[in-house]
């Protein structure tokens, strides 16, 4: 399998999956479920053809292919129970362990590239951290898939925290890193904006899985706020780079345009739902993954990693 073609056939089996499981998606747990396989297919196999980067030495890092490929591999066999209504959930938790070893494969790139670089820089930091994050993303695929329970969170609590592990977790990072990188050579009041943003960025998804899990309200709205705060400054850094990059292909700068759109739409129900605990439900579960999810998976981080993968911004060197 050629690694720049994985996001693509990622992408035709998702909608394969989407096709088939059509009449069940009105249900809350199965419209999430198949708002993780999209990043699951698409997003992370494109993500890791940046996080990876050529300038890893040959001794540390072989062929910046391999983790593609494999992530690429191991989406496809965890996109079977999709394809399966009624799956036995060990069986079902079977077809996510190849994810699960996936992610900590990328996991350990991550290690290997904080190691090599022995930088602090935001963008490159950013994709680090993120890769991280994706052990832990598969991790809650496996309990939902599995129907068990993991520190009083399953069924679809699960599944919505298997997706915030990939989008919010993963994917906002890696856009994160993505922009810092195409913004070098920009404007001079970016630098401490986009500083800012990756502190927040950094910071914010830690606070909300704490404050989720261990039941503290305050420490999840102040996950909740860095990400109100920073989420709509990395869609204005985007436009900028959008603008910044003229000597790039048009269709990318278009897409990089309607992903900050996505992710500015998105961040403002996620905002609402955030607050309802104090000023009553204001946005439903479902209409939070109809537009919240949607814009987020397909909108902020497939069209996004779309158009960086046209923008082709380079790697940072150590």
């Amino acid at each position: 399998m050629s690694a720049s073609l994985t996001p693509a056939l990622g992408l035709l089996v998702w909608l394969a999956a989407v096709v088939a499981r059509w009449g069940d998606l009105a249900d809350e747990a199965s419209l999430a479920e198949a708002l993780v396989l999209f990043v699951v297919l698409v997003a992370v196999p494109r993500a890791l053809l940046f996080a990876v980067s050529e300038d890893m030495s040959p001794r540390t890092y072989a062929n910046a292919a391999r983790p593609v490929v494999l992530a690429g591999l191991a989406g496809l066999v965890a996109a079977v129970p999709a394809f399966l209504p009624g799956l036995a959930p060990h069986l079902a938790a079977g077809f996510t362990l190849p994810w699960l070893f996936a992610c900590g494969v990328a996991a350990l790139y991550g290690l290997l590239r904080l190691y090599v670089r022995r930088t602090l820089a935001p963008a490159e930091l950013a994709l680090d951290v993120g890769l991280l994050w994706l052990p832990g993303a598969a991790v809650w695929l496996l309990v939902y898939r599995g129907d068990l329970v993991l520190g009083g969170f399953g069924g679809l609590a699960a599944v919505l925290t298997a997706g915030h592990f990939h989008a919010a977790g993963f994917g906002a990072l890696v856009m994160t890193g993505l922009l810092g990188r195409g913004l070098a050579g920009g404007p001079a009041w970016t630098r401490p904006v986009f500083g800012l943003t990756a502190v927040a960025l950094l910071l914010a998804f830690p606070a909300l899985a704490v404050g989720i899990g261990a039941g503290a309200r305050e420490v999840e709205l102040v996950g909740a706020g860095l990400y109100v705060l920073a989420l709509p400054l990395l869609a204005l850094l985007q436009l900028v780079a959008a603008a910044h990059l003229r000597d790039r292909p048009a269709w990318a700068r278009v897409l990089l345009v309607l992903s900050a759109g996505s992710l500015l739409v998105s961040t403002t129900f996620a905002g609402m739902f955030a607050a309802q605990g104090f000023y009553g439900a204001a946005v439903p579960i479902l209409t939070m993954l109809r537009v919240h999810g949607l814009l987020n998976a397909v909108g902020f981080l497939g069209l996004g990693l779309l158009a960086w993968t046209g923008l082709r911004a380079p790697a940072t060197r150590a």
